[in-house]
């Protein structure tokens, strides 16, 4: 077994060399990619300890796609948002706050959210999946929060070297899987990486609202774009806007839209 150091501190915490690849290659995120909403962020965010964290790349192993709650409870401070009376996770909030909307066409409360995170967010028996373009989980964008540096895996000297050596890869075979399932809305969420979306619908996101939500339509499936649940100045009534936006859409598809979708 290949391991190395990853942790600058000094603290004792160690990654396998192959566990890292493999996630690199495998490794896409929760939910159920037959479902009819795909969410797709940046990465994972990653606040807990190295141990916690190879750990996670144990459960992870050798598979691409896992349950957000049952295949994860090697991670404490993760699974504690899908128990009983946990609160609302910042970004997980919006994403289900629109899940919901579309679903069944009104705004749901807040109990509601808090319902769905902790009973069906990111299962594999649920109807959407929640994935990540980039495998690796990231405390910061910032160069000096880069946690894979020592690895000696290849590319993964800089965060900046990562994304130029394995963003290209990914980006294809998230396109290639796209076109595989064909799910209903694929839903980016994250502005900054607008670059990126657009290399995997192979098109120019159209502003509809501007600054928050852009599209790009095809035959099959609404490619979407809107900020971060967490970005700076999103406010409640800019979620029921994009959420009203992408509704009307999914209503005019000829598929009549998400499966479960109901006209107000």
């Amino acid at each position: 077994m290949n391991l190395t150091n990853i942790d600058s501190s000094g603290s004792t915490a160690f990654l396998d060399q192959e566990l890292i690849r493999s996630r690199i290659k495998n490794f896409w995120g929760y939910g159920n990619l037959s479902g009819d909403i795909w969410f797709v962020g940046m990465e994972e965010g990653h606040n807990e300890s190295n141990e916690i964290l190879l750990e996670r790349f144990k459960a992870t192993a050798h598979g691409s796609i896992f349950d957000i709650y049952d295949d994860l409870k090697v991670d404490p401070g993760h699974t504690r948002w899908f128990e009983d009376d946990a609160p609302t996770q910042a970004t997980y909030r919006r994403l289900i706050y629109l899940l919901l909307y579309l679903k069944n066409g009104i705004e749901p409360n807040l109990e509601e959210i808090r319902d769905f995170q902790i009973k069906q967010f990111g299962r594999k028996t649920s109807d959407h999946a929640v994935l990540e373009l980039m495998p690796l989980p990231a405390k910061s964008v910032k160069e000096s929060d880069w946690t894979y540096g020592s690895s000696e895996v290849e590319g993964l000297e800089s965060r900046k070297a990562y994304l130029e050596q394995y963003s290209p890869e990914r980006i294809v075979k998230l396109r290639h899987m796209i076109r595989e399932f064909n799910p209903k809305l694929v839903l980016f969420y994250s502005r900054t990486y607008l670059p990126y979306w657009e290399k995997v619908a192979l098109d120019t996101f159209q502003e509809v609202l501007p600054g928050k939500l852009s599209i790009v339509p095809d035959e099959k499936t609404i490619y979407a774009v809107i900020p971060h649940s967490t970005a700076l100045g999103l406010t409640n009534a800019d979620m029921k806007a994009i959420a009203d936006q992408i509704y009307r859409m999914l209503l005019r598809r000829p598929s009549a839209g998400v499966s479960t979708i109901q006209e107000k």
